[in-house]
């Protein structure tokens, strides 16, 4: 996204991503602003003036998606016992445009609880709260797995156990080791 943002901007990557305004992102990810203002606060804060167009722009953030991977495997073996949940900080922009019916994972989860639905983004403790109302569980029987050590820890004081991702592998061993397959 870096790249394409500084060549669509002709400004360097680095100072592309120095100026990425990371309280407004939030914002955006919290359902507080709109797609077009979030374009407009990136391109604001770029050194001025600036040639970012807001079509290039929108290419680049989709490029953040990426390829899906092999956790989806996890997911439906998990499945089969277990109802799964997607709670994730995002944006409408990736749900409505990219993400709903091209990935298998939004259709495999049982439901699903967006940053961007909830004016809450992980590790606040409020998103955990609405996760297990909207699925109607007591947090102490949930198992929360996310990348970000600080979102573990997030859904850790909400009262989940919570496993750090940091690959496929290690994940099922995780797993293994807590009697969940």
């Amino acid at each position: 996204m870096i790249q394409y943002i500084s060549a669509a901007a002709d400004m360097s990557p680095r100072i592309v991503k120095g100026c990425f305004p990371e309280d407004i992102h939030k914002e955006y990810e919290r359902g507080q602003i709109s797609d077009h203002d979030w374009f407009v606060s990136f391109k604001a804060a770029l050194p001025q003036p600036n040639c970012l167009k807001e079509i290039d722009f929108w290419r680049a953030w989709n490029q953040l998606l990426g390829q899906e991977t092999d956790v989806v495997d996890i997911m439906i073996e998990l499945k089969e016992n277990y109802p799964v949940w997607l709670l994730s900080n995002t944006n409408p922009r990736h749900i409505r445009n990219e993400v709903d019916g091209k990935y298998a994972f939004s259709q495999l989860a049982d439901g699903t609880v967006y940053s961007f639905e909830t004016g809450y983004r992980k590790p606040e403790k409020e998103i955990f709260k609405i996760a297990v109302g909207k699925a109607d569980v007591d947090p102490s029987t949930c198992l929360f797995i996310d990348d970000n050590k600080e979102n573990v820890i997030g859904a850790e004081s909400a009262g989940f156990l919570a496993l750090r991702y940091r690959n496929t592998l290690q994940l099922q061993l995780d797993l293994k080791f807590l009697g969940i397959n």
